[in-house]
C-alpha cells in the first residue's frame, strides 16, 4: 500500500474512535507499557508528546514526573529546530508551549543526549517487522541515524488496529525499526 494512502487511512480510523473508547485503550497501552522490564530499568525517557488523535502519553508523562520522587528519572521530549529535532530534559508540563505544528514542545531545558534512553515513538501505522510509518518529516529516523540508534530502546505505542501485517509498510535504508511496539492489546 502506498505511504499517502496507509497514512490517510490511519489518521480517518483514529479520528472516528468513540472517546470512552479511546480513553480505556489509551489507559491499557500504559499498562502494557510499564509493565515492561525495560521501562521498569531506565532512568533516562525520550517521550513525545501526544498530539490531537495520537495514542495517549501525557499519562505517561505524569507518571514519569511522579516516579521521579521514588528513583533518579530524567523526562525528556522532543522539539523540532528547522528541519531536525532534538529533546530536552523537562520537569513540569509548564515547561511545554505550542510549537511545531501546534504540538506542545520544551519552551526552556537542556537539550539532551544521554546513552541507554527508553525512547517512545509515534507513528501512523506499524507492522510486524517493527516498521514505523510516521508522518512524513523523517524526524525520527534522523535523529536516531544522529545519535546512534543503538543508544535507545525504541518503542512505539499504538492502537491496535494501526499494526499491518509483515511486508505492508515499504522502507528504505533511512528507515530505522522500532525494538518493540506496544498496543492496547499486545506486545509486537
Amino acid at each position: 500500500m502506498e505511504k499517502s494512502v496507509l497514512r490517510k487511512e490511519m489518521k480517518l480510523l483514529r479520528k472516528s474512535m468513540d472517546k470512552n473508547d479511546r480513553t480505556a485503550k489509551d489507559k491499557k497501552i500504559f499498562e502494557n507499557l510499564i509493565k515492561l522490564d525495560s521501562f521498569k530499568s531506565s532512568s533516562w525517557f525520550y517521550v513525545y508528546v501526544s498530539y490531537g488523535t495520537e495514542a495517549d502519553t501525557k499519562n505517561l508523562i505524569e507518571y514519569l514526573f511522579e516516579l521521579k520522587k521514588e528513583r533518579e528519572i530524567h523526562v525528556a521530549v522532543p522539539k523540532v529546530l528547522g528541519d531536525e529535532m532534538d529533546f530536552f530534559e523537562i520537569n513540569l508540563f509548564s515547561e511545554l508551549e505550542k510549537g511545531c505544528m501546534g504540538i506542545l514542545e520544551p519552551s526552556t531545558g537542556n537539550k539532551v543526549k544521554p546513552e541507554n534512553a527508553f525512547m517512545v515513538l509515534p507513528g501512523l501505522a506499524f507492522d510486524e517487522e517493527h516498521k514505523r510509518l510516521g508522518y512524513g518529516g523523517g524526524f525520527y529516523d534522523k535523529y536516531l541515524s544522529k545519535y546512534g540508534a543503538e543508544r535507545f530502546m525504541k518503542v512505539a505505542v499504538c492502537y491496535d488496529f494501526q499494526m499491518q501485517k509483515k511486508g505492508v509498510i515499504a522502507s528504505d535504508s533511512n528507515d530505522i525499526k522500532v525494538d518493540m511496539i506496544v498496543t492496547d492489546k499486545a506486545y509486537y
